[in-house]
């Protein structure tokens, strides 16, 4: 807790915590409630001081009754080297003289406490005065800024890119503020700082009311554009003729000390590149949409395509122009028509060229298992799952030609086994038909030769 003690040469009061010593009364303790007596307190200060003088001079010790405990102690020597104003650049010896006859020399028992108590004393002190002489630079500086603001602007020859400090010194050194600065080269380095930061500010004015400008004069065509005046088509010269004199008279389009003929110009290209750019964006996205519509519709087609493949109205060998009525009553014809006169043709022949190419390549491979294994395989016993499966049986002993016949009976839309089923089935009814055609011939020809005969033997 702070305590009130007494300076006893100068009657002065301090105050300490144990840690602070200051002259200033803290607002801890209140009001002084003994000011007005201050008169009976220096006598009786300087009565304290002379009986202690008297007691050091005849040898006698200070019990040491008046601290409370070793920080009060050092704080009351610390108060003394207050009161007389050691410096922090003050030796020891020079302490001693000054402050050996004050009774709170022997606050502190011991020279090593003395020296910790005034090392620490001078440390604080020396920060104290720096940042006191800071504190003083810090409002000179202040003063001398507004010195500068106040008068340079009355200052008709003064220009912030041009004017040297020579130019207006005469009129600055008029005014006490001036010598708030006592350093020549100071003023002149705080003068042109200030000059700069002038400059700077001016241009960040400057650019801030050209972006104003710009903002009004690209709402302004915004407007336009919402009116149909300006569009990604737009020329400058068609759009200053789509403008009324009301609108070219408008204070966001016409030319000021913000806003010249070309950024006028400049700032038109760029909305207008801007729209260009929006409306490509926006046909980009068009394309990109129909594209995928497209896409979608041949697909479907496709995929109808492979329908009909597996009912067996299309097959590899199948023409365009056998199927097409077929094909072109289905919903799905319309849309890939729509895309092209021959679209779906041509869709068409790539479908039957690459189903009729694989099946070729396989072909080849299950005609050569089927002569091999015809004799045990009957083909009119036969349905295309049972034929497919006794090809399976048939190739067991060969991984290679097993894991082909076993890939060629799940071929898509419809697999390959299948469809030389199909031949073999096509063909057998064929050559029947024939078989059944020729006997008819053959006893055609013998009833044609008896009666033949028969009219040569009644000639005879």
């Amino acid at each position: 807790s702070w305590q009130t003690y007494t300076d006893q040469n100068t009657g002065k009061k301090y105050y300490s915590n144990g840690a602070t010593v200051t002259w200033t009364r803290p607002p801890e303790l209140g009001p002084d409630e003994s000011a007005d007596n201050s008169a009976s307190n220096k006598r009786s200060s300087a009565s304290e001081n002379e009986s202690s003088k008297k007691k050091r001079k005849k040898g006698e010790k200070d019990d040491g009754c008046l601290y409370a405990n070793k920080a009060e102690a050092v704080a009351a020597f610390k108060g003394l080297l207050l009161a007389k104003d050691i410096a922090p650049t003050t030796k020891w010896n020079d302490v001693v003289r000054i402050c050996a006859e004050d009774a709170r020399w022997e606050a502190c028992n011991t020279i090593g406490e003395r020296k910790q108590a005034l090392a620490e004393y001078q440390t604080k002190r020396a920060n104290e005065l720096r940042d006191v002489k800071r504190q003083e630079k810090v409002r000179a500086k202040e003063a001398y800024q507004r010195l500068l603001t106040d008068i340079l602007p009355t200052v008709k020859t003064f220009s912030p890119g041009s004017s040297r400090f020579m130019d207006v010194r005469d009129f600055l050194s008029k005014d006490d503020r001036f010598y708030a600065v006592d350093d020549e080269t100071t003023r002149e380095e705080l003068f042109y700082e200030f000059v700069e930061e002038m400059r700077k500010r001016e241009e960040r004015n400057k650019r801030s009311k050209k972006r104003e400008a710009k903002d009004a004069y690209l709402a302004f065509l915004k407007l336009r554009e919402e009116e149909g005046k300006l569009t990604f088509a737009s020329t400058w010269a068609s759009f200053i003729s789509s403008l009324g004199d009301e609108e070219k008279n408008d204070s966001r389009f016409i030319v000021s000390a913000n806003m010249s003929e070309s950024d006028r110009q400049l700032y038109f290209s760029d909305y207008v590149i801007e729209l260009q750019n929006a409306e490509d964006e926006k046909r980009r996205r068009i394309r990109d949409a129909r594209r995928r519509a497209e896409k979608a519709q041949r697909d479907a087609y496709r995929e109808k395509l492979r329908e009909f493949a597996k009912l067996g109205t299309v097959i590899p060998s199948t023409h365009w122009r056998s199927v097409e009525d077929k094909i072109a009553s289905d919903p799905c014809y319309e849309p890939v028509l729509a895309q092209g006169r021959d679209v779906p043709m041509e869709i068409f022949n790539d479908f039957v060229d690459d189903w009729n190419e694989q099946y070729r390549r396989d072909r080849s491979t299950i005609s050569r298992l089927w002569e091999s294994s015809k004799k045990e395989i009957k083909l009119d016993e036969s349905t295309g799952v049972d034929f497919s499966k006794k090809l399976l049986d048939y190739s067991a002993n060969s991984p290679d030609i097993y894991a082909d016949i076993r890939r060629m009976s799940s071929n898509e839309p419809l697999s390959s086994i299948m469809l030389f089923f199909n031949e073999l089935k096509a063909n057998a009814g064929v050559n029947s038909a024939n078989r059944r055609s020729s006997l008819l011939n053959d006893e055609d020809s013998s009833e044609d030769e008896g009666e033949i005969k028969e009219d040569g033997e009644e000639a005879e």
